[in-house]
């Protein structure tokens, strides 16, 4: 039972942890947040189906397994690594 409990908890705790988190907002006319995320002051706030975002690169070309939103590579699907 205690093994039982102590599993939930870790997977409830990791699960929590896992959620994207605010971006800042792009400076500028142009500037929007990324698919699934909702503008709120100078940040991108991610909505419950929205997926990791990070800056997009210098170099304009997201990593292996992120897809490009604006100015922003977001992770492809909702796998977690």
């Amino acid at each position: 039972m205690k093994m039982a409990l102590s599993l939930m908890l870790a997977l409830v705790t990791t699960t929590a942890l896992t959620e994207p988190l605010p971006v800042p907002k792009p400076r500028g006319p142009a500037g929007s947040c990324p698919h699934g995320y909702i503008p709120s002051g100078s940040y991108c706030t991610p909505s419950p189906v929205a997926a990791d975002a990070i800056a997009k690169p210098p170099n304009g070309s997201c990593p292996w397994g992120w897809i490009a939103s604006g100015s922003y590579c977001l992770r492809n699907g909702r796998a977690r690594l």
